[in-house]
């Protein structure tokens, strides 16, 4: 089926009736001006055209619809009988039905389904798109560059973590090899206590005033001698 036959068939149609063609996206698509409606038009020229067909030429309708305040399909005569009308009312998008052997061109078009409109908020679409921009670059940047800014950033804060992490180890080495130190220098007191009371007595009598009498020097002892 001739996609220029169809076109030509439909836009002269519409032109009839106060539609003007502004834009051609391509072959298929077409953007109509009604009024201060701006009209998108996808022509179908599936000659054989199924349900799911059809559902697929109303998803690839619904990219754009927020772009138009109206939003037709155009399709052949032998997809009639398979329209879901309620799912393109849903959708807000209505059908236009065409027949290229028809010998009548007011005939030739019929909407079937009309195209609800629907306002258009240009500022809100304007800041999504920036915000769509805007999200588009930093993908393309990840792509590009993995280690980007953000990601940079992450691992300098790892590494930073890691760093910490090694000096708290290094530092609970050191206090561990402090406490065996103490603990040897325990026993060793203890020995020489048990060896010699008179030297135990003055050892202790050497200490400072603050492990004389303090109850944690027994306390250790006790343990050193438990261990041993």
């Amino acid at each position: 089926m001739s996609i220029e036959l169809a076109r030509k068939l439909i836009e002269d149609w519409l032109t009839q009736r106060g539609l003007r063609v502004v834009d051609k996206l391509n072959d298929r698509e077409v953007i109509l001006a009604e009024g201060n409606n701006t009209v998108y038009l996808r022509i179908s020229t599936e000659e054989f055209p199924t349900e799911s067909y059809i559902t697929d030429e109303l998803s690839n309708v619904m990219r754009n619809r927020f772009n138009y305040n109206k939003a037709y399909i155009a399709f052949p005569q032998s997809a009639r009988g398979l329209i879901n009308g309620r799912l393109f009312r849903s959708s807000r998008v209505g059908i236009y039905i065409y027949d290229l052997s028809s010998t009548d061109p007011e005939k030739a078009v019929e909407e079937l389904i009309p195209s609800i409109p629907i306002q258009l908020q240009q500022v809100a679409n304007d800041d999504l798109r920036r915000r769509i921009d805007e999200l588009e670059k930093i993908i393309n940047n990840l792509r590009s560059d993995p280690l980007n800014a953000d990601s940079k950033s992450l691992v300098r804060d790892i590494n930073e973590l890691k760093d910490r992490l090694a000096r708290i180890e290094h530092e609970l080495g050191k206090l561990t090899e402090r406490v065996s130190k103490l603990e040897g220098m325990v026993r060793s007191s203890d020995k020489n206590q048990s060896m010699n009371p008179q030297v135990s007595t003055m050892v202790s009598d050497e200490l400072p005033d603050f492990l004389n009498n303090n109850p944690w020097v027994n306390v250790l002892k006790k343990r050193v001698v438990r261990d041993e």
